[in-house]
């Protein structure tokens, strides 16, 4: 009987019953019955004749890459060659299968991690697409904590993504908290209450007398396991009890013979469950001399003769252990620890020596030598050297990242020591741990025998902070290294100011900006280099003087790589350039598809899916945004996470669905401090203003924009704060609060300059033509108001729509003439109006914007035009990920092909296509092209 946890149960019990689907989170400390739930859930799956791959974590696997991947994944590795060729290939390379060609996309590996889970079993039980009744598979895996690092996040990307596909796979993760990811359905475990510990301890120990029974259930603190273990060892009084469950069979073990406990010890430290490697070590280390130098002591034992088994006779006797099937199995992992903890340093170090000289596994051996080494040891450090490229090879950037972190501490020589930890940071930056990438880099620092290690040392720590939302350090220490180096290094002083320009760009402080435009003045690269270009954008972003960088930089450097895309792209963007920022953004993309760097992928996409936006590219927008969001999430991004669901909720909002865009803006300034990060901050508050604009709350639409400027009126962020110029003067007109606005408008005016450029001149007409009033139109005046007075509303509203360059903007550009119309036919102006009317409704409809759809509709036929209802978008009311998929199908794609794109398993794409038929009024895919454009 399971005790006290009926909800849990409940729960579980539902994700194991036939044909569900979805991912669930046991979190809870040691000893409160996860193993015990998961165990429950196995064997109610099974009875009900669905598939189940188990997999728990060992401590003693977490430095060695994919390994509990593996160890999943082992019963359905017979279907590899049923994955899409890229899928196929990065597991095969990352479970070492195959020879590894290139460093396999960790996106690609994880999607075919997804899709063998969601194969078949052996007993053929699965249901097809869209049959919720199908048995499916129950994914079990414990112990998540202790898994290796790239095992962990596979796991967690499949649990991210089968929530959408019933019919299953389901996933039961149990781990010690906190939990690993929030965001996933998950329950945490409680200590029983009286009355179900009470219920524990008579069924576990009946027979207790009422003393003791009331000193366990007194120091057991409602955890099961000590309800079950403590009796041993508080019946004698309290002197004999211990608080610590990891140290509740410390006392079984000293009872037990030196063979008994030295055998134990190898299998508590192996790095295998295999009972022959046990056994192969202990004959080579049968007393405590032996173990110390590995040597061996006469020929090594079968696993099951009767020296072996006479050793591990005890061990099973006192519960500790189980051997079975050429295994040897702790009864809990706490058992595990307990073991080592208690052996002396010699004896443990003896252990790993054993084990070392008896593997045949080299990342094993490497280890095992790191494990037993008490000082500087080169012999280990580079066997953990070695180990890292190999990791490193097959996408396991956490391992080659720990690894070469070790081997830095146990090398002799500081000169090796710096190297290997400047090989270890840049590994650690593909994980998106920051914190490791500026720890090690700390520790490189200090080692460094020469400046240019110190400096190398310093690149990747500033980058590391110019990441998070420490832009302050950030940018000093990027800048103090750019002037450090600029003489004797002027090339990793110019690279110092990339990353250092990120950070003043997302902070937006004045300070910060300045600072680095300083720094630029002084290590002064070549004019026409891309980085110059890109700070100069960053730091202003509405000088001629720095589109003219940007032209120089494009101009000389015809053969662009991935460091010039890189900051070109983001200085088009910045600069308004828009056209040429997708184009070279979309080039960098395409280098990085088959590329391991998913963290810079995950930057480069939601820049690129911001740049769409503003070209009215609403789809590929949502679409990058959706692929930066999951890479963001993957690699630990958590600022580029932000960014990019602020693109899908800007998206939302113009298509009408103002309760999901809502909900994402309040969600990203719940993460971040808008104060701090005033990019984030800024771009947050648009998208709410524009909400409440929808809603038709103009007062409250005011007072979220106001607060992207200052209360003199000036923008809080450079660059950012001016895009919240249009909506503010709209809602300023329509709440009556135009005077202020007016006084922020002339802010703005001041800040941009003289020639912001024509997308800014645009913004700055439209503004002033909303706040110009109700003066009287005069269709034929110039815009500096004729005869020396000021220029009317219309003549504003019409010199935004004069520039050519205007119309790359295509929302902004329909709604000045929305603007500009609604103020026509207010004037009486019919005919005019309709004229800019009916531009705009073109425009919006082809957009799907759906509010300036209707909108733009009751304008028109208020002024006498007859129009019909009309749909902004076939596929509005899917979500992204369904449209993504019905645009890719209606190009004639294959399941497989677009989950390979996506990166789902073609089941889910399946799924997702049998459900979207009936709302979208079409029987097969052939009569997709019907229904939607599939460009």
């Amino acid at each position: 009987m399971i005790h006290g946890r009926d909800a849990e149960l409940a729960r579980v019990d539902r994700l194991a019953a036939p044909g569900a689907s979805g991912a669930l989170l046991v979190v809870g400390d040691p000893g409160l019955g996860k193993t015990t739930l998961l165990d429950h859930a196995a064997e109610r799956a099974r009875r009900a004749g669905r598939a189940v791959l188990t997999a728990c974590g060992d401590p003693a696997e977490r430095d060695l890459a994919f390994a509990a991947l593996h160890q999943l994944l082992l019963p359905r590795l017979d279907h590899l060659d049923r994955l899409p060729g890229p899928q196929r290939r990065a597991l095969g390379a990352a479970l070492g299968l195959t020879e590894a060609t290139a460093v396999p996309d960790r996106l690609h590996l994880a999607a075919g991690a997804l899709t063998l889970l969601g194969e078949p079993g052996d007993d053929g039980s699965h249901g097809a697409p869209g049959d919720d009744d199908g048995p499916g598979t129950l994914v079990v895996v414990d112990d998540l904590h202790w898994f290796d690092d790239a095992s962990r996040d596979v796991v967690l990307f499949c649990a991210r993504r089968l929530p959408d596909v019933p019919g299953g796979p389901g996933l039961l993760v149990a781990t010690r908290p906190p939990a690993p990811d929030t965001t996933l359905p998950h329950v945490v475990l409680s200590p029983l209450d009286d009355d179900a510990a009470a219920r524990v301890l008579d069924e576990a120990r009946a027979g207790l007398d009422a003393a003791a029974r009331r000193r366990v259930l007194g120091r057991a603190g409602g955890n099961p396991l000590a309800l079950v273990e403590l009796p041993d060892i508080v019946t004698d009084g309290p002197e004999a009890s211990s608080d610590r469950l990891d140290r509740l069979w410390a006392d079984r073990l000293a009872d037990l013979p030196g063979v008994t406990r030295r055998v134990l010890l190898l299998a508590a430290v192996a790095d295998s469950d295999d009972l022959a490697v046990v056994v192969t070590a202990a004959g080579r280390a049968t007393d405590p001399g032996a173990a110390a130098t590995g040597a061996p002591d006469g020929p090594a034992p079968g696993p099951w003769d009767d020296a072996t088994l006479a050793a591990w006779a005890p061990a099973e006797a006192a519960g500790l252990v189980h051997l079975d099937d050429g295994r040897v199995r702790f009864r809990h992992p706490l058992v595990r620890t307990a073991v080592r903890d208690v052996a002396p340093l010699a004896e443990r170090r003896g252990a790993h020596l054993a084990l070392a000289e008896a593997s045949t596994d080299p990342d094993r051996r490497a280890w095992h030598l790191a494990a037993a080494a008490v000082g500087p040891d080169a012999d280990a450090a580079q066997a953990l050297e070695d180990t890292a490229e190999r990791a490193r090879l097959r996408g396991g950037w956490a391992a080659a990242a720990r690894a070469l972190e070790r081997a830095g501490e146990l090398s002799p020589d500081p000169a090796d020591a710096t190297r290997r930890l400047l090989l270890a940071a840049p590994a650690a930056m593909f994980t998106g741990r920051t914190d490791w990438v500026e720890r090690v880099a700390a520790r490189a620092r200090s080692l460094a025998p020469d400046a240019a290690s110190r400096h190398e040392a310093d690149l990747f720590s500033g980058w590391a902070l110019a990441q998070t939302a420490r832009h302050e350090d950030a940018v000093r220490r990027l800048t103090a290294l750019a002037r450090a180096t600029r003489d004797d290094d002027p090339d990793l002083a110019v690279a110092a100011l990339a990353p250092a320009a990120v950070a003043a760009y997302n902070g937006g402080e004045e300070h910060l900006l300045d600072e680095v435009g300083a720094a630029l003045a002084v290590v002064a690269p070549e004019d026409d280099d891309p980085v110059d270009a890109w700070v100069r954008g960053a730091v202003a972003p509405f000088a001629a003087a720095s589109r003219a960088a940007l032209d120089r930089a494009v101009a000389t450097h015809a053969d662009l790589g991935i460091r010039e895309l890189d900051v070109l792209g983001g200085a088009a963007w910045v600069l308004d350039e828009t056209r040429l920022a997708e184009r070279l953004l979309a080039r960098l993309v395409d280098l990085f598809a088959d590329g391991p760097t998913a963290g810079t992928n995950a930057l480069v996409s939601s820049t690129l899916a911001a740049t769409r936006l503003e070209l009215g590219r609403w789809d590929a927008a949502q679409a990058c945004a959706d692929d930066a969001t999951r890479l963001a999430q993957e690699t630990g991004m958590p600022l580029v996470e932000l960014t990019a669901t602020l693109t899908t909720a800007h998206v939302a909002v113009l298509r009408g669905q103002v309760g999901t865009a809502r909900a994402l803006a309040r969600r990203v300034l719940a993460a971040v401090d808008p104060d701090v990060t005033r990019t984030v901050g800024v771009r947050a508050r648009l998208v709410l203003g524009l909400a409440e604009l929808v809603d038709g709350r103009p007062e409250a639409a005011h007072d979220v924009l106001r607060r992207g400027f200052t209360t003199a009126g000036g923008p809080v962020h450079r660059h950012a704060s001016v895009h919240l110029l249009v909506p503010l003067a709209e809602a300023a007109v329509a709440a009556g609060r135009t005077a202020d606005a007016r006084g922020v408008l002339a802010a703005v005016a001041e800040h941009v300059g003289s020639e912001p450029g024509p997308r800014v001149a645009a913004l700055l007409h439209q503004a002033h033509g909303l706040l110009a009033g109700d003066d009287p139109v005069d269709g034929g005046a110039a815009v500096d108001g004729g005869s020396g007075g000021a220029p009317t509303a219309e003549q504003h509203l019409r010199a935004a729509l004069a520039d050519p360059a205007a119309a790359t903007w295509p929302f902004e550009r329909a709604l000045v003439r929305l603007h500009l119309g609604e103020r026509l036919r207010r004037d009486r102006r019919v005919s005019e109006a309709r004229t800019e009317l009916s531009a705009a409704l073109e425009t919006f409809v082809r957009l799907g914007a759906r509010p300036f759809v209707e909108r733009a509709t009751a304008e028109l036929r208020a002024a006498g035009v007859r129009v019909a209802d009309r749909t902004a978008d076939p596929l509005a009311d899917l979500t992204a990920q369904q449209q993504r998929i019905v645009r890719l199908a209606a190009q004639g794609r294959t399941n497989r092909e677009i989950a390979e794109q996506l990166f789902l398993s073609p089941r889910t794409v399946g799924f997702h296509l049998y459900r979207v038929f009936p709302l979208l009024g079409v029987t097969s895919r052939a009569q997709l092209r019907d229904v939607v454009d599939p460009a």
